[in-house]
């Protein structure tokens, strides 16, 4: 029962930690081929991750968790990581490329990551519990806290109106397209694919 409780609390954690991993690593390849900044300070994405990855982690690695282990570890990390991985680096580079206000981006990228990240952390947590409930609903007040009264240190600005239509398209739109990602990863093919991909590598 320890040993379960062990395995699958770090599975589900390790893909928390994988999709900010993933997303990183597109944006940055994405903000050098377009010859464009980063388009979040860093303080900004310890804001995103201390919410979205980092106490729920602390919190959903300790939980009891005696479920049977099905699959292998690397492969049920990766295909929960990475559609959320992509479909973050989608939306954000999207709306970096079609926001007009220069001066809000980042706090446009930073509501839009932070939207998205607490869906990935609702799709990780299941099944929901009270518990989970909890832990999700303190991190949206925490993250809403810290953006009302500590805008300074966080580099948050006021968005115009276009920034700010912008955010809630593409925060609509997010959700269709972490869900036609993750019905591709889970298909069969794919998944045995990745598998023995990842099982080459483990091996290497």
């Amino acid at each position: 029962g320890e040993g379960r409780s062990v395995v699958n609390n770090i599975e589900r954690t390790a893909s928390l930690f994988l999709v900010k991993n993933i997303f990183s690593l597109l944006l940055s390849l994405f903000s050098m081929i377009a010859v464009n900044g980063y388009p979040m300070e860093p303080s900004q994405v310890s804001l995103v991750a201390m919410f979205t990855i980092g106490i729920p982690a602390f919190f959903l690695s300790l939980e009891p968790n005696k479920s049977l282990i099905k699959g292998r570890f690397l492969t049920n990390v990766f295909t929960k990581a990475a559609p959320a991985g992509i479909t973050d680096f989608l939306v954000v580079s999207a709306l970096v490329v079609f926001n007009i206000d220069e001066e809000s981006v980042s706090t446009a990228c930073t509501v839009l990551i932070s939207v998205v990240g607490f869906m990935i952390l609702y799709r990780i947590s299941k099944p929901m519990n009270w518990r989970h409930w909890l832990l999700i609903i303190a991190m949206i007040a925490g993250w809403i806290g810290c953006v009302i009264f500590l805008r300074p240190l966080f580099g948050i600005t006021a968005m115009s109106v276009q920034c700010i239509m912008l955010l809630a398209v593409f925060a609509l739109v997010a959700d269709p397209v972490l869900r036609f990602f993750s019905l591709i990863v889970d298909k069969s093919f794919w998944r045995s694919k990745i598998d023995k991909v990842l099982g080459i590598v483990h091996r290497r």
